[in-house]
């Protein structure tokens, strides 16, 4: 995020959308409105490639092809002015005007600012998963809204570090969406599509008690019989609406349980045979406490024979 951010505060980002909120000047907002909705009818025809040439070989796209080139992690960077027309971009958008998207929205808050996170998503284009990442273009020297910087950051590189947890033979570890729709997984690829059955019975334990983050619980799932499943809240869905997620880890209860099961066992066995060893001790005093009086009585027995002859 540091990095868009960065992008956004480029001379040339500022520059390119200061000049093309300056050519609205003398415009009321229904001509600019009119201006902007031709441009954006015919984006998807010839009629627009001069216009397409025109903002991708501008300054400012050069800009930001640099920068992608850099940072691989960047799939795609717009930029608009603050009425929603790009004015700057890697590629050619699929709209010219975006301040009807959700996403331009969250950013431009209204001219607030906000930096906004989407969730996973997929891109067909370039057939990965990412988080798309936007933040506002500020005026030099002010903290004036004057446009929107969006990019699509691709976060595919998180997938290993849940892919290689080890959880004993049959677990596994698991960061699912808030509304259980698993991002990745170890022992799998995921498509986005699939739905957690474990995270299932994780939510019906967080609608009970919303407060509860973090937790363990029991429960049958489906073709895995009863597993132990631990799960937390990821925690950034307090600053960023869209990142509700969670991390789930789950295993066989029988496998996770079966240390605690031996520990159990062999406390059994040491009681066992700690009984055995106190029943032996008490069988042994009990016989060798009866010994000296039978000495002592037949020592009797002899003096006073030896007395009578």
């Amino acid at each position: 995020m540091i990095e868009v951010t960065g992008i956004a505060m480029e001379p040339a980002i500022v520059e390119a959308v200061s000049a093309a909120n300056r050519s609205y000047q003398g415009m009321g907002e229904e001509a600019i409105s009119a201006k902007i909705r031709k441009v954006d009818q015919s984006w998807d025809t010839p009629a627009s490639n001069p216009a397409v040439q025109q903002i991708l070989e501008a300054p400012g796209s050069r800009l930001l092809r640099r920068r992608r080139e850099r940072s691989p992690r960047l799939l795609r960077i717009t930029v608009t002015d603050e009425k929603g027309a790009t004015i700057a971009a890697t590629h050619k958008t699929l709209d010219y005007f975006q301040a009807d998207e959700e996403y331009w929205q969250n950013i431009y808050a209204q001219g607030r600012g906000a930096v906004s996170l989407t969730d996973v998503l997929y891109d067909e284009a370039t057939k990965s998963y990412y988080i798309g990442v936007g933040v506002p273009v500020l005026q030099e020297g002010s903290n004036r809204v004057i446009g929107t910087l969006d990019a699509l950051v691709d976060v595919s590189s998180i997938f290993p570090l849940v892919n290689r947890v080890q959880i004993g033979p049959w677990g596994r570890a698991m960061l699912v969406k808030e509304d259980g729709t698993i991002i990745s997984a170890s022992q799998g690829v995921l498509s986005l599509k699939s739905k957690s059955e474990h995270y299932a019975a994780v939510q019906e334990a967080v609608q009970v008690d919303p407060g509860l983050g973090s937790g363990c619980l029991e429960a049958n799932i489906r073709g895995a019989g009863r597993n132990l499943i631990g799960f937390a809240d990821v925690g950034l869905k307090t600053d960023y609406p869209k990142l509700g997620w969670y991390t789930l880890v789950s295993q066989d209860a029988r496998e996770a349980f079966a240390p605690v099961a031996l520990v159990a066992r062999l406390l059994g066995f040491l009681s066992l045979l700690g009984l055995a060893s106190v029943t032996m001790l008490g069988a042994y005093f009990a016989l060798h406490r009866k010994r000296p009086f039978t000495e002592i009585g037949d020592l009797r027995e002899e003096k006073s024979k030896a007395a009578q002859m």
